[in-house]
Protein backbone atom coordinates (compact mmCIF):
# COMPACT_ATOMS: atom_id res chain seq x y z
CA UNK A 1 0.00 0.00 0.00
CA UNK A 2 3.22 2.54 0.66
CA UNK A 3 4.07 1.72 -2.72
CA UNK A 4 1.17 2.71 -4.34
CA UNK A 5 0.47 5.83 -2.21
CA UNK A 6 3.96 7.05 -3.13
CA UNK A 7 3.91 6.42 -6.62
CA UNK A 8 0.52 8.60 -6.37
CA UNK A 9 1.85 11.30 -4.52
CA UNK A 10 4.61 10.97 -7.29
CA UNK A 11 2.45 11.30 -10.43
CA UNK A 12 0.54 13.95 -8.23
CA UNK A 13 4.19 15.94 -8.13
CA UNK A 14 4.52 15.51 -11.34
CA UNK A 15 1.42 16.48 -13.40
CA UNK A 16 1.60 19.23 -10.51
CA UNK A 17 5.31 20.40 -12.02
CA UNK A 18 4.09 20.83 -15.52
CA UNK A 19 0.46 21.90 -15.19
CA UNK A 20 2.56 25.17 -13.00
CA UNK A 21 5.10 24.90 -15.77
CA UNK A 22 2.82 25.59 -18.31
CA UNK A 23 0.42 27.68 -16.51
CA UNK A 24 3.03 29.97 -14.62
CA UNK A 25 6.01 30.37 -17.04
CA UNK A 26 6.33 33.27 -19.74
CA UNK A 27 5.03 31.25 -23.10
CA UNK A 28 7.57 30.51 -25.47
CA UNK A 29 7.24 29.52 -29.35
CA UNK A 30 8.00 25.96 -29.91
CA UNK A 31 9.93 26.66 -33.40
CA UNK A 32 10.21 29.68 -35.40
CA UNK A 33 7.21 29.15 -37.59
CA UNK A 34 5.17 30.09 -34.81
CA UNK A 35 6.10 32.78 -34.11
CA UNK A 36 6.04 34.55 -37.28
CA UNK A 37 3.42 34.64 -39.12
CA UNK A 38 2.02 35.78 -42.18
CA UNK A 39 0.68 39.41 -42.22
CA UNK A 40 -2.81 38.99 -43.20
CA UNK A 41 -3.87 40.78 -46.68
CA UNK A 42 -5.70 43.80 -46.57
CA UNK A 43 -9.07 44.14 -47.22
CA UNK A 44 -9.55 45.83 -50.88
CA UNK A 45 -11.38 49.13 -50.12
CA UNK A 46 -13.39 51.15 -52.93
CA UNK A 47 -13.26 54.78 -53.62
CA UNK A 48 -17.02 55.05 -52.18
CA UNK A 49 -16.45 53.01 -48.87
CA UNK A 50 -16.36 55.96 -46.20
CA UNK A 51 -13.90 55.71 -43.44
CA UNK A 52 -15.44 55.25 -40.07
CA UNK A 53 -14.55 57.88 -37.86
CA UNK A 54 -14.35 57.88 -33.63
CA UNK A 55 -17.72 59.74 -33.71
CA UNK A 56 -19.69 57.31 -36.21
CA UNK A 57 -22.19 55.01 -34.96
CA UNK A 58 -20.56 51.99 -37.07
CA UNK A 59 -17.82 49.98 -34.54
CA UNK A 60 -14.19 50.50 -35.69
CA UNK A 61 -12.72 47.26 -37.54
CA UNK A 62 -10.57 46.06 -35.46
CA UNK A 63 -6.95 44.12 -36.57
CA UNK A 64 -6.99 40.00 -36.30
CA UNK A 65 -5.70 39.33 -32.62
CA UNK A 66 -2.52 37.03 -33.57
CA UNK A 67 -2.73 33.49 -31.83
CA UNK A 68 -1.10 32.82 -28.66
CA UNK A 69 2.35 31.06 -28.63
CA UNK A 70 2.49 27.96 -27.58
CA UNK A 71 4.50 27.27 -24.74
CA UNK A 72 5.39 23.18 -23.84
CA UNK A 73 7.37 22.41 -20.66
CA UNK A 74 10.55 22.01 -22.24
CA UNK A 75 10.72 25.85 -23.45
CA UNK A 76 9.73 26.49 -19.51
CA UNK A 77 12.32 24.20 -18.43
CA UNK A 78 14.91 25.91 -20.73
CA UNK A 79 13.94 29.06 -18.77
CA UNK A 80 16.68 29.76 -15.91
CA UNK A 81 16.70 31.64 -12.68
CA UNK A 82 18.63 31.74 -10.04
CA UNK A 83 18.97 29.84 -7.07
CA UNK A 84 16.81 31.16 -4.44
CA UNK A 85 18.97 32.09 -0.80
CA UNK A 86 16.56 30.26 0.86
CA UNK A 87 16.94 26.66 -1.09
CA UNK A 88 18.72 24.57 1.99
CA UNK A 89 21.98 24.05 1.79
CA UNK A 90 21.31 20.21 2.14
CA UNK A 91 19.01 19.75 -0.44
CA UNK A 92 20.48 18.31 -4.20
CA UNK A 93 21.03 20.11 -7.42
CA UNK A 94 21.50 18.59 -10.69
CA UNK A 95 24.88 19.80 -11.60
CA UNK A 96 25.46 22.81 -13.58
CA UNK A 97 21.19 23.56 -13.92
CA UNK A 98 19.92 26.28 -12.57
CA UNK A 99 15.98 26.14 -11.60
CA UNK A 100 13.55 26.74 -14.17
CA UNK A 101 10.64 27.31 -11.04
CA UNK A 102 10.95 28.12 -7.89
CA UNK A 103 8.00 27.97 -5.36
CA UNK A 104 6.81 28.18 -1.54
CA UNK A 105 4.29 25.82 -0.16
CA UNK A 106 3.97 25.77 3.68
CA UNK A 107 7.19 25.06 5.08
CA UNK A 108 8.29 22.90 1.80
CA UNK A 109 10.73 24.50 -0.95
CA UNK A 110 10.07 23.42 -4.41
CA UNK A 111 12.14 23.80 -7.54
CA UNK A 112 12.19 22.71 -11.24
CA UNK A 113 15.20 21.87 -13.12
CA UNK A 114 15.04 20.61 -16.50
CA UNK A 115 18.52 19.06 -18.46
CA UNK A 116 18.84 17.05 -21.56
CA UNK A 117 20.77 14.51 -20.05
CA UNK A 118 19.23 11.45 -20.07
CA UNK A 119 17.02 10.14 -16.96
CA UNK A 120 19.11 7.71 -15.85
CA UNK A 121 21.50 9.71 -15.36
CA UNK A 122 20.01 12.07 -13.16
CA UNK A 123 18.48 9.17 -11.10
CA UNK A 124 21.87 7.84 -10.14
CA UNK A 125 23.46 11.00 -9.30
CA UNK A 126 20.23 12.18 -7.51
CA UNK A 127 20.87 9.23 -5.16
CA UNK A 128 24.09 9.05 -4.38
CA UNK A 129 24.15 12.87 -3.92
CA UNK A 130 21.15 12.54 -1.20
CA UNK A 131 23.08 9.96 0.38
CA UNK A 132 25.97 12.38 0.36
CA UNK A 133 24.37 15.12 1.45
CA UNK A 134 23.28 13.26 5.06
CA UNK A 135 19.40 12.18 3.76
CA UNK A 136 18.56 8.83 5.07
CA UNK A 137 16.13 5.24 3.82
CA UNK A 138 16.26 7.22 0.18
CA UNK A 139 13.33 5.32 -1.09
CA UNK A 140 13.56 4.89 -4.98
CA UNK A 141 10.31 3.70 -7.07
CA UNK A 142 10.19 3.28 -10.77
CA UNK A 143 6.68 3.61 -12.87
CA UNK A 144 6.86 3.68 -16.51
CA UNK A 145 9.23 6.68 -17.67
CA UNK A 146 8.76 8.35 -13.90
CA UNK A 147 10.92 8.05 -10.99
CA UNK A 148 10.47 8.67 -7.40
CA UNK A 149 12.91 9.24 -5.16
CA UNK A 150 11.96 9.77 -1.02
CA UNK A 151 14.60 10.49 1.61
CA UNK A 152 14.63 11.85 5.20
CA UNK A 153 16.93 13.86 7.76
CA UNK A 154 15.30 14.14 11.05
CA UNK A 155 12.29 15.25 10.93
CA UNK A 156 12.77 16.57 7.49
CA UNK A 157 11.42 15.40 4.23
CA UNK A 158 12.69 15.28 0.51
CA UNK A 159 10.66 13.75 -2.94
CA UNK A 160 12.76 14.08 -5.92
CA UNK A 161 10.48 13.32 -8.76
CA UNK A 162 12.46 12.60 -12.58
CA UNK A 163 11.08 12.06 -15.80
CA UNK A 164 12.21 12.65 -19.73
CA UNK A 165 9.37 14.29 -21.75
CA UNK A 166 9.47 13.57 -25.44
CA UNK A 167 11.97 11.10 -24.79
CA UNK A 168 13.92 9.24 -27.66
CA UNK A 169 13.22 12.36 -29.82
CA UNK A 170 15.74 15.93 -30.56
CA UNK A 171 13.49 17.82 -27.74
CA UNK A 172 14.20 15.20 -25.10
CA UNK A 173 13.87 17.08 -21.85
CA UNK A 174 14.23 15.67 -18.22
CA UNK A 175 12.46 17.28 -15.72
CA UNK A 176 13.75 17.41 -12.16
CA UNK A 177 11.19 18.30 -9.68
CA UNK A 178 12.89 18.72 -5.46
CA UNK A 179 9.94 19.05 -2.90
CA UNK A 180 12.55 19.49 0.31
CA UNK A 181 11.40 20.43 3.64
CA UNK A 182 12.88 23.62 4.56
CA UNK A 183 15.65 23.61 7.50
Amino acid sequence: MKRVTTMFRAMLLVSSAASLLLACGEEAPTSLESSQSAPEPAAAKTVDEPTPSLGSSEPPKMPPIPPPLRSTVAAELAHKIEMPDFYPSDAPVYPDTPPSKVFVNGDRVNLMFGTSDPGAAVVDFMTEEIRRLGWDNADVQRMSNVVSIEARKNSRDLTIVVTEINAGTPDQTTLIAVSVTAN
